[in-house]
């Protein structure tokens, strides 16, 4: 068995060298922290060498360049140290940071452990372990960066990432993608951070061939919140999404700091409609194409109120486009989790405690308002919006009326 190395003459304040270190580096204190550094120092980062940071450094004043450098590569957003492991001389320091890279203004973010060796009260040696293939990204100006992705308990969520701040995550309906909240993310990026899902046999995303449920779907966002350290978000959902939002709320309200529900329901489907959905699920999966565009412009008629195919007509032909390029099995795979398995939760909506904003379209057929007036009575901190001429996807149906009201209930909670 290989043991750890140990430094020639351990420091048993290795630990206090250390967080003098970090505090003259968040000062900006570049004659402090060279001081703290051996005459011999070596200092390691590996990655891609087109990163400003990367390469091997030996000697005090080599880290000097390094440290002088950094500000003109980066703006810091968040640097964490969350703990910090001594042990004979060697410290690991445990954290997270996020960092604009001033060169392509994208910004990254990765856990990370730094590994200090100290001998004597001066550091000797220094290696960050961090996300070096995402720092690559972030640097490359050709990247398509706001396109990020992410495997999730087996299932790859592609997601669009803009803007900085408190974090908002977008989860849409069945049969549209992460475009559908294109005006909401437009103007919300300018003060969050807004991650907008493509979900599960939608868009970009994959899925589980042998099917899912919405919890598994919550569950899975659930962890994704928790180990991209995302904090506590607002969690913005539209029909399915919303479906979801309710069990992500319900079971892990300590990850949320508000809720945003449009056009969306606790209730199972109405049972009157299922025989229906079931030819429809054997057209998406078996039809032919002529069969599934027709199907989905009839399913246009229902869920979409009137004005809007006299008003957008070429919106109307965009959204049907996009219906269509979904990949079958996984759409069918999303109807079952959506319509066949969601099953009933409004005994579960007592318990979500968070601020919550409940919007529905006075026209909407597909989820009516009597459900978005049951959600709002059943959660203890929710408010009602109601939006006349408007069918079951409000967010583009009646885009700058819901950007607002979805601004306005986000600043009321800063």
């Amino acid at each position: 068995m290989e043991m750890l190395p140990q430094s020639d003459a351990p420091d048993l304040n290795a630990t206090a060298v250390i967080q003098a270190w970090f505090s003259a580096f968040a000062e900006g204190k570049i004659d402090d922290a060279v001081a703290l550094l051996d005459e011999n120092v070596v200092w390691h980062i590996d990655g891609d060498p087109a990163v400003s940071t990367i390469g091997l450094l030996r000697g005090p004043e080599q880290v000097r360049r390094w440290l002088e450098n950094f500000p003109r590569h980066f703006r810091p957003q968040v640097f964490t140290i969350n703990d910090m492991i001594e042990h004979h001389g060697h410290v690991l320091a445990l954290g997270r940071f996020r960092h604009t890279v001033l060169s392509t203004g994208n910004t990254v973010g990765s856990d990370m452990i730094i590994h200090f060796t100290v001998a004597g009260s001066k550091i000797t040696r220094y290696q960050i372990f961090e996300d070096s293939a995402l720092l690559s990204r972030a640097f490359a100006s050709s990247d398509n960066w706001q396109r990020q992705e992410i495997r999730v308990n087996g299932t790859l969520y592609r997601y669009w990432d803009r803007g900085e701040g408190p974090t908002l995550i977008f989860a849409h309906g069945l049969f549209v993608d992460h475009t559908t909240f294109a005006a909401q993310v437009e103007v919300l990026r300018r003060s969050w951070r807004c991650i907008v899902l493509d979900m599960p046999g939608h868009g970009e995303s994959g899925y589980n061939p042998e099917g899912w449920t919405l919890d598994d779907i919550s569950q899975d966002l659930a962890l994704m919140i928790q180990e991209m350290s995302l904090g506590k978000v607002t969690f913005i959902g539209q029909s399915q999404g919303g479906m979801t939002g309710l069990r992500l709320a319900a079971s892990d309200p300590q990850l949320l700091s508000g809720l945003v529900l449009i056009g969306t329901s606790a209730r199972a489907e109405f049972p009157e409609r299922l025989v229906q959905w079931n030819a429809h699920r054997e057209t998406l999966l078996t039809g032919t194409e002529q069969a599934r565009e027709a199907l989905f412009a009839t399913l246009q008629q229902h869920i979409n109120a009137p004005a809007r195919f006299a008003e957008h007509p070429s919106d109307i032909l965009r959204e049907r486009a996009l219906m269509m390029a979904h990949d079958r099995t996984g759409l069918v795979q999303a109807l079952d989790a959506a319509v066949f398995k969601r099953g009933d939760v409004h005994g579960r909506l007592n318990t979500i405690t968070v601020p919550t904003l409940v919007i529905c379209g006075e026209s909407d057929t597909a989820t009516p308002v009597e459900l978005s007036q049951e959600l709002a009575a059943a959660i203890p901190a929710a408010s009602l919006l109601t939006l006349p001429g408007t069918g079951h996807h409000p967010e583009s149906e009646a885009a700058q009326a819901v950007t607002h009201a979805i601004e306005q209930f986000l600043l009321a909670q800063r």
